[in-house]
């Protein structure tokens, strides 16, 4: 009866042991493929120049410890591989496809070449894959859409060439993050890329690509990023582009866009960056932007664009002074605009930083509340017809760096003070009808002859053109028009006074000579008389 009972035990525990033995035989195998794999790889690096594979990549050490590896914590096989910023050279080994656990792929930034190895196609669980800034080459291969799990993929800054595949993202349901820029690339945008719906970031710039931008764009609605500038993609910017209510990047410049700039992209609120420069739009400065409040930076230089900035009635300028956060603005290069800058210029934002308008047909006087922009860095009103005198509020631009008011027709003497801009590396006030002479001052003294010519009015430092002695430079006048030194004549005659009234009006005269100046000291001749 006991041996009856004893044999089913012995049974039990000889599968129970069976079992361990062909579970802990079966880890060992499946790890030592992965080491084997990393091995191989290990091998087709020809120079480690921090010797992190060298030292590190041992037999003596579980390959779960190696530098760039991660196991998982129950199968106890690599799960990630990260082997970025480590300057490794080499070729890819066919055998990194044999890691079949493998999650996490990212070998950016170091100086692997040659045609990417086919066997990646077996890494099914892969959802991570950074390749970027390499040198890898050859035509994107098909096999990239064998990745149901792949959710970032990276390949930018690289040597592929030849086109997208067609069928390449037909197999890539959740891919959610693509970075194919700077590649070298021809062809037309594949359509299977619009069937992505998860896609939240697009990065396809610096290539070759052509064709359009097609109306399916609608179906990406959690798209966040679009960025396909330097390619020649023609034709209309669809108005479907307005579905995207969740786009926060859109760059399509330098490239070969026509036609109307759709009205539907003033429905994208979440819009931080348009970018739509060196293309062909054509129609009206669109009014319609300034919808977009979270507005940061906006480019719109060298097309076709047209219309009239006036203050007369809501323009294109006006409306942007809802975009309280803007900071880049740039219309230039349009030359159907035409009008004036309108004093509302002045209601910009104060976080401006960038304004480009040169190469237009704007005439009329530049506004004094252009100086509420306190915060400008680079001010571009060349190549237009600009009239009449620089205003002195430019004297509150202190953090200017680059001034460019050249090919206009702007007259009279420089008035502006800025003694206070400590940062400015290039003033430009060439080619305009500007008279007197250049003022003096730590920053006026510092530029070249370019700065000046064709302005043959003006002399003095560092023009060959002296001043007569009626042209000696005045002080600056301050934003009521009052000379900045009169009060300083005063001090000079009441100092005099106790060395007797004539001696003191004596040292005026030596002192300040400029023509602000005299009309003080006859005033105190008269009196002493």
């Amino acid at each position: 009866m006991g041996n009856t009972r004893f044999v089913p035990d012995l049974i039990v525990a000889l599968l129970l042991l069976n079992l361990v033995v062909s579970f802990c035989t079966k880890t060992t195998t499946n790890i030592s493929t992965d080491q084997s794999a990393l091995l191989a790889l290990k091998a087709h690096v020809i120079n480690d120049p921090q010797n992190f594979l060298t030292t590190n990549w041992s037999t003596a050490f579980s390959v779960c410890k190696w530098i760039g590896v991660t196991c998982g914590s129950r199968h106890q096989r690599v799960i990630a591989l990260d082997l970025s910023n480590m300057n490794l050279s080499g070729t890819v080994s066919p055998h990194i496809g044999n890691l079949s656990f493998l999650t996490w792929l990212n070998m950016k930034k170091n100086n692997f070449h040659g045609p990417l190895p086919a066997q990646l196609a077996n890494l099914h669980r892969v959802k991570y894959i950074q390749l970027s800034f390499n040198g890898f080459y050859g035509e994107i291969p098909s096999w990239f859409g064998s990745f149901p799990k792949l959710q970032y993929l990276s390949l930018r800054h690289n040597n592929f060439t030849g086109e997208i595949p067609a069928d390449m993202f037909e197999g890539l349901p959740r891919l959610q993050v693509l970075y194919l820029a700077k590649d070298g690339l021809s062809g037309k945008i594949p359509m299977s890329l619009f069937k992505c719906k998860e896609l939240q970031d697009i990065s396809l710039a610096n290539n070759k690509l052509e064709g359009i931008l097609p109306k399916e764009i609608k179906n990406l609605t959690m798209l966040r990023t679009l960025q396909l500038h330097n390619n020649l993609i023609e034709g209309i910017i669809p108005r479907q582009i307005g579905d995207l209510l969740n786009l926060e990047i859109l760059n399509l410049s330098t490239n070969l866009f026509r036609g109307h700039l759709p009205p539907t992209i003033g429905n994208l609120t979440h819009l931080r960056t348009i970018r739509l420069s060196n293309n062909s739009l054509a129609g009206h400065l669109p009014v319609t932007l300034g919808n977009l409040r979270d507005l940061q930076v906006l480019d719109l230089a060298y097309n076709d664009f047209s219309g009239t900035l006036s203050s007369s009635d809501i323009n294109f300028l006006s409306s942007l002074a809802n975009c309280n956060d803007l900071r880049f603005l740039g219309f230039g290069g349009n030359p159907l605009v035409t009008g004036y800058l309108p004093a509302s210029i002045g209601n910009l934002s104060v976080s401006l930083q960038y304004f480009y308008v040169s190469g237009c047909n704007i005439g009329g006087s530049i506004p004094g509340e252009i100086g509420n922009l306190t915060n400008l860095v680079i001010l571009d009103l060349s190549r237009n017809n600009l009239v009449g005198s620089i205003p002195t509020t430019f004297t509150r631009l202190k953090h200017i760096q680059r001034l460019h008011m050249s090919s206009n027709f702007l007259r009279g003497p420089l008035q502006i003070d800025i003694g206070n801009w400590n940062v400015a590396e290039h003033l430009d006030f060439s080619r305009n009808q500007l008279s007197g002479p250049i003022p003096h001052g730590k920053q006026f003294g510092t530029f070249e002859n370019d700065s000046y010519i064709g302005n043959l009015g003006l002399c003095g430092f560092p023009l060959s053109k002296e001043c007569n002695n009626d042209e000696r430079p005045e002080a600056v006048q301050d934003e009521e028009g009052n000379g900045n030194g009169i009060a300083f004549i005063w001090k000079v005659a009441v100092m005099g006074y106790g060395c007797g009234m004539i001696l003191g009006i004596s040292m005026a005269y030596i002192v300040f000579t400029t023509r602000k100046a005299r009309w003080l000291v006859r005033m105190i001749e008269r009196i002493t008389k």
